[in-house]
C-alpha cells in the first residue's frame, strides 16, 4: 500500500502538467482563431459600415459613415471571440476543479481578457490602414481633394467605446462559461443560451453606438 501511494504521488504532478499543457494549447488555439477571424472579417465589416450610409452628402453624414465603418472594422471577429470566451470559461472551470472557486473565476476572467485583447489588436492592425485608405478616397473628400475625416481615434469617441464594450463582453462571457460548469444540466443549458444570445445583442448595440454618437 505504501508503494502504491508513492506511485500515485509521483505520477499526479505529471498528470496535472499534462492536463495544464492541454488547456494552454486549447486556449492558444482559441486566441489564434479569434485573431484570425478579426483579420479576415475586418474588410467585410468595413464594407457593411459603408453600406449603412448609402448616400452620405453633408460633411456630418460623411463623418458618420466613416465612424460606422470604423466601429464595425475595429470590432471585427468579436462574435467568434464571444464563442471562444464561453469555451475558455468552461476550460478554466475544468482546470480549476482542485483549486478555489475564486482562483477559477479569476482565470476565466483573464482568459476572456486575453481573447478580447487578441481580437481588438488583430482587428486594429487590419482595420487601421483600410480606414485611412477609405478616408482619403473620393467618397470622403471635398471637390478640391481635401480630406474630410481625421482618422485619429481621439476625434471619434464611439470607436473606443465600442471596443471597450467588446472587451467587457468577452470578459463577462468567459466568467459566465466558468459559472456554467458549476450548475445543474438544465441551468447550464439556459445560461449557455443566454450567453449566446448576447452575440446579436452586442452586435446590434455596437453599430447603434456609432450611429447615435455620430448623429
Amino acid at each position: 500500500m505504501i508503494g502504491h501511494d508513492v506511485r500515485v504521488t509521483q505520477t499526479s504532478p505529471t498528470i496535472w502538467r499534462g492536463k495544464t499543457c492541454w488547456y494552454v494549447a486549447a486556449y492558444v488555439a482559441m486566441i489564434a482563431v479569434t485573431g484570425s477571424a478579426a483579420v479576415l472579417l475586418a474588410e467585410l465589416n468595413l464594407d457593411v459600415g459603408q453600406s449603412m450610409w448609402p448616400d452620405a452628402q453633408p460633411e456630418d453624414q460623411m463623418v458618420a459613415k466613416w465612424r460606422t465603418a470604423a466601429v464595425l472594422a475595429y470590432t471585427s471577429g468579436s462574435a467568434v471571440g464571444h464563442v471562444c470566451a464561453l469555451v475558455a470559461g468552461l476550460l478554466a472551470a475544468r482546470w480549476a476543479r482542485d483549486k478555489t472557486w475564486r482562483t477559477g473565476l479569476v482565470m476565466a476572467a483573464l482568459a476572456g481578457a486575453g481573447l478580447g485583447l487578441a481580437d481588438l489588436a488583430a482587428a486594429s492592425w487590419k482595420a487601421t490602414p483600410l480606414l485611412h485608405e477609405f478616408a482619403t478616397s473620393p467618397v470622403l473628400t471635398d471637390n478640391d481633394g481635401t480630406q474630410i475625416v481625421d482618422t485619429g481615434l481621439q476625434h471619434h469617441g464611439c470607436v473606443p467605446v465600442a471596443m471597450a464594450v467588446v472587451f467587457a463582453t468577452l470578459l463577462i462571457v468567459a466568467s459566465i462559461g466558468f459559472a456554467v460548469a458549476h450548475l445543474r444540466p438544465l441551468y447550464k443549458s439556459s445560461l449557455i443560451v443566454a450567453s449566446l444570445a448576447l452575440v446579436p445583442v452586442a452586435h446590434f448595440f455596437i453599430p447603434a453606438v456609432a450611429l447615435i454618437t455620430s448623429a
